[in-house]
């Protein structure tokens, strides 16, 4: 699969960030779905299968910690690798980070250090 097939899953609430986000991603040629909070996130992700998401941990309805939890539990979609880019520290999530599944990124992110990060779960 190209990266322009590749769906990504941009989950964040802030409309700044998903502005910033979205737009390099899709200059990338990414394929960009977005959902505002995690129980959106967890619904997307269940019924289409994003290639990787990219979230943010803190989220209404559903922290992003709780939805990865939660997919993890899934069979089909326990191996979609997720990207946190957040302000909180590694340490919330540090039970759920595996190398080239799970990954946590500041926040202040610059797009190259996105860009590879995606590319490293990818590929």
């Amino acid at each position: 699969m190209t990266v322009a097939t590749q769906p990504i899953l941009l989950v964040e609430d802030n409309p700044d960030t998903v502005e910033f986000l979205s737009k390099r991603l899709v200059e990338a040629g990414y394929n960009v779905k977005v959902a505002r909070n995690g129980l959106d996130a967890l619904r997307i992700a269940t019924s289409e299968h994003p290639a990787a998401i990219v979230m943010d941990i803190n989220l209404p309805q559903m922290n992003g910690d709780e939805v990865c939890r939660q997919l993890r539990q899934q069979p089909a979609t326990s191996r979609i690798p997720v990207i946190f880019v957040t302000a909180e520290t590694e340490q919330r999530v540090q039970d759920l980070l595996e190398p080239k599944l799970t990954v946590c990124l500041e926040k202040a992110i610059k797009s190259k250090t996105l860009l590879a990060a995606l590319d490293d779960v990818l590929n």
